[in-house]
């Protein structure tokens, strides 16, 4: 009697136990789930702040701005802080994006989103030689020497020796110019051939701005109206989704044509200082570009080097004003071409460009013995491109600071 007593007794505990179980479980099934995000959904949920209202300086994390095709494409992006120098604004989910968004609102009422089918269908077709970019096959072009120079200075000598070997291999053509910004020693291979600028065109045009602004002519908080003819549906970015009437600041457009290398902020910018008003300013620079309805007027390695001696001597004689542009640079994410061939990679500060078989990049190298770089290529392909402008970037570094 007493033995079933117990075994009851036992049954029974285990009946209550089950019992508690099931409740447990049938609660924690029906509470709603804690979702953490891997780390590739947060990186996405990273965002941009839209237009500037007025009052409002308005940079915030800008989001992935990818203009160009292919693996290696130089309109690189990121999503770090583009205001240098000012308090960054904190991540942005998705949901805060669009909830910013409607509270920002727009000056135009009932204007389409510049990304619709609608606004695009409207639009005039656009000057811009990237507007109508398609990527496309570019024929070889048979590699030309030059005659040997007849001397090159003592310290580019490793340099003058690894350009010479690359140029002999190379699918396409490539000109080089390097200066030693600290004696101004020079070398140059092919320095006046011509090219198309492709994204490089966004330094001169932030000088000019930056020239504007210490000319009083600008302010970091001018606000600049987006327009239809600002439209680029190549590399537009943030602004696919903008609406028309909608307002930049300066500091806004000057961070995204650099660090994002959006096409819509450099026309923004550009237009604002006027065509002709860039090419007086480029080629008092020495290095002079502008656009016309044909597109980007060509340059040379040498007018490139021009911009980067520009932004050293700025950099020398007002730090402070130089420092406007050399921030943003130094957010650029993309690391490939001269910086990947420099050992000191974060030493670098670099502008470079891609289009339609046109593949550069300008630097300067901030290392003890400072110097800057300029490497342009015309049809070997972007793979091939990468690897000539990283060679050269590396015996660059050796001419100057030793193996």
């Amino acid at each position: 009697m007493r033995r079933a007593v117990i075994a009851g007794v036992l049954w029974g505990v285990v009946g209550l136990a089950a019992t508690a179980g099931g409740v447990w479980l049938l609660v924690r099934l029906a509470a709603p789930a804690a979702v953490v995000a891997p780390p590739q959904a947060e990186a996405a949920a990273l965002a941009e702040t839209g237009p500037v209202t007025a009052g409002h300086a308005g940079a915030g994390l800008v989001r992935a701005e990818h203009a160009g095709a292919g693996p290696v494409s130089a309109e690189r992006v990121e999503t770090g802080p583009v205001m240098a120098g000012h308090a960054e604004t904190a991540p942005v989910t998705v949901g805060q994006e669009e909830a910013e968004a409607a509270e920002a609102g727009s000056d135009t009422a009932g204007q389409p989103d510049a990304g619709s089918a609608e606004a695009r269908s409207s639009l005039p077709p656009a000057t811009h030689p990237v507007a109508d970019y398609q990527p496309m096959h570019v024929e070889a072009v048979e590699p030309i020497l030059p005659d040997p120079p007849p001397a090159v200075p003592d310290e580019w000598q490793r340099l003058h020796e690894t350009v010479w070997a690359v140029a002999s291999e190379y699918p396409g053509r490539l000109s080089v110019v390097a200066v030693d910004l600290t004696t101004g020693s020079r070398y140059e291979f092919r320095a006046g051939d011509p090219y198309l600028p492709a994204s490089t065109f966004k330094l001169p045009v932030t000088l000019c701005v930056l020239q504007a602004i210490d000319a009083g002519e600008l302010t970091w908080d001018t606000l600049i109206t987006y327009t239809e003819a600002d439209w680029e549906p190549v590399g537009a970015g943030y602004f696919a989704e903008a609406a028309f009437g909608s307002q930049w600041s300066v500091r806004n457009l000057v961070d995204r044509s650099l660090i994002s290398s959006n096409n819509v902020a450099v026309k923004m910018l550009a237009r604002t200082l006027t065509w002709d008003g860039l090419l007086q300013c480029t080629t008092e620079m020495g290095g002079p570009v502008t656009r016309t309805e044909e597109g980007s007027t060509p340059v040379t390695a040498a007018d490139e080097a021009a911009w980067w001696l520009r932004l050293w001597e700025l950099s020398q004689e007002r730090p402070e004003l130089a420092e406007q542009l050399l921030g943003p640079l130094r957010r650029v994410t993309y690391h490939g071409r001269i910086q990947a061939g420099t050992p000191r990679p974060e030493l670098v500060t670099h502008k470079f460009g891609t289009y339609a078989g046109y593949d550069h990049d300008g630097a300067i190298v901030w290392a003890e013995r400072p110097y800057a770089l300029v490497v342009l290529t015309y049809g070997g392909g972007e793979y091939a491109a990468d690897v000539a402008i990283a060679r050269i970037a590396s015996a660059a570094w050796e001419s100057l600071m030793g193996p």
